[in-house]
């Protein structure tokens, strides 16, 4: 049996058995070629970007599942104008090429989930642009920054009624042994309005709720594009809600803000 026949075989046999499923059985298969091919693609993509183009990043943003990938040099070249990216010293690189299921681990979401970890890793990563449930899923891992610590207090004003928030209480449960003890056994607190739902996400994909008058803790970490001019213009999210994050160790956040207002000014 080939490796895709056997990948096919196992989807088969979890279908219907909720993200912990999925989870487990990718990390019991693939803990260590997940490891080694992150190590690898950081080390290809420092060798490669080194060979091949002496230049650093001045600027990169990635549009995860958009279908604009034919849009991308126009929002490089544009954003490049609008920032002021002097790109005889630096590049602007703004990705619309990737794609990630979360309902579906197979070898592209593997794949996009590795060169994810590996950049951010690198501190390479100034800004994701995600549909809604792949934010969500991406915001609770503590991605992107409070949107306070980096947006003047104008922006502030201007995007707060656009704001997507997380429950840091319900991302400290995510952190706790509490969180470690159910991922390893499937035992929770009934009671614990946090860890009932993250087994509902785990279980089915219901999202954790995302209205701050019912959070214990709300955090601003995304910004809604829903009506972004440029966004529309491109098509980059068609019948999806996009959010936008800056991600918690851009070394850039200058210019992460300027490409919010660039996106939705």
């Amino acid at each position: 049996m080939s490796v895709h026949e056997e990948i096919k075989e196992q989807q088969k046999k979890l279908k219907g058995q909720g993200f912990k499923a999925h989870w487990d059985y990718f990390w019991e298969y693939y803990k260590i070629h997940t490891v080694v091919a992150i190590a690898v693609i950081v080390f290809l993509a420092v060798l490669i970007h080194d060979v091949t183009n002496s230049k650093p990043y001045g600027f990169y943003a990635m549009l995860v599942n958009s279908s604009a990938s034919a849009a991308q040099d126009t929002l490089e070249s544009e954003f490049v104008e609008y920032g002021q990216i002097d790109t005889e010293n630096y590049d602007c690189l703004i990705d619309t090429s990737s794609s990630y299921n979360l309902q579906i681990i197979d070898e592209a979401t593997i794949a996009t989930s590795q060169k994810i970890m590996a950049i951010i890793a690198a501190g390479e990563l100034d800004v994701m642009v995600i549909d809604l449930d792949l934010f969500t899923n991406y915001a609770n891992q503590q991605t992107f920054c409070d949107l306070r610590e980096v947006l003047s207090a104008e922006q502030v004003a201007k995007y707060q009624d656009k704001f997507f928030y997380v429950d840091q209480a319900y991302i400290d449960y995510l952190n706790s042994d509490e969180y470690q003890n159910y991922i390893a056994t499937g035992e929770f607190d009934e009671t614990n309005k946090y860890a009932v739902m993250a087994d509902n996400y785990n279980r089915d994909f219901t999202l954790p709720n995302t209205d701050p008058d019912e959070m214990e803790n709300p955090i601003p970490v995304g910004i809604i594009m829903e009506d972004s001019p440029v966004l529309e213009r491109v098509g980059a999210y068609n019948g999806l809600t996009p959010i936008l994050g800056i991600v918690v160790n851009t070394g850039k956040p200058e210019l992460a803000t300027e490409f919010v207002e660039y996106l939705q000014p």
